[in-house]
Protein backbone atom coordinates (compact mmCIF):
# COMPACT_ATOMS: atom_id res chain seq x y z
CA UNK A 1 0.00 0.00 0.00
CA UNK A 2 2.93 2.35 0.45
CA UNK A 3 3.58 2.16 -3.32
CA UNK A 4 0.31 3.95 -4.21
CA UNK A 5 1.37 7.35 -2.84
CA UNK A 6 4.79 7.43 -4.48
CA UNK A 7 3.67 8.08 -8.11
CA UNK A 8 1.23 10.74 -6.95
CA UNK A 9 3.95 12.51 -4.99
CA UNK A 10 6.30 12.46 -7.96
CA UNK A 11 3.57 13.78 -10.26
CA UNK A 12 2.87 16.66 -7.85
CA UNK A 13 6.60 17.41 -7.74
CA UNK A 14 6.71 17.41 -11.56
CA UNK A 15 3.75 19.80 -11.76
CA UNK A 16 5.27 22.06 -9.11
CA UNK A 17 8.58 22.23 -11.00
CA UNK A 18 6.79 23.13 -14.24
CA UNK A 19 4.76 25.81 -12.44
CA UNK A 20 7.86 27.33 -10.86
CA UNK A 21 9.68 27.30 -14.20
CA UNK A 22 6.73 29.01 -15.92
CA UNK A 23 6.57 31.69 -13.24
CA UNK A 24 10.32 32.22 -13.53
CA UNK A 25 10.17 32.57 -17.31
CA UNK A 26 7.22 34.94 -17.06
CA UNK A 27 9.06 37.09 -14.54
CA UNK A 28 12.20 37.08 -16.68
CA UNK A 29 10.22 38.18 -19.75
CA UNK A 30 8.30 40.87 -17.89
CA UNK A 31 11.25 42.49 -16.12
CA UNK A 32 14.22 41.78 -18.41
CA UNK A 33 13.07 41.16 -21.98
CA UNK A 34 10.32 43.81 -22.21
CA UNK A 35 11.67 46.50 -24.54
CA UNK A 36 11.61 50.14 -23.54
CA UNK A 37 10.67 52.04 -20.45
CA UNK A 38 7.19 53.56 -20.39
CA UNK A 39 8.53 56.67 -18.63
CA UNK A 40 11.38 57.26 -21.07
CA UNK A 41 11.61 60.23 -23.40
CA UNK A 42 11.51 58.00 -26.48
CA UNK A 43 7.71 57.83 -26.42
CA UNK A 44 6.06 59.94 -29.09
CA UNK A 45 3.85 62.58 -27.59
CA UNK A 46 1.71 65.04 -29.54
CA UNK A 47 3.39 68.33 -30.20
CA UNK A 48 2.06 71.48 -28.63
CA UNK A 49 -0.83 72.85 -30.64
CA UNK A 50 -1.66 69.74 -32.70
CA UNK A 51 -4.71 68.90 -30.61
CA UNK A 52 -6.17 72.37 -31.04
CA UNK A 53 -5.71 72.21 -34.83
CA UNK A 54 -7.64 68.94 -35.15
CA UNK A 55 -10.53 69.91 -32.88
CA UNK A 56 -11.49 73.14 -34.69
Amino acid sequence: MAQQGKPANRMMLFVAIILIAALGLGTLYFFVLTPGDPDSNTMQRPQQGTLEQHTR
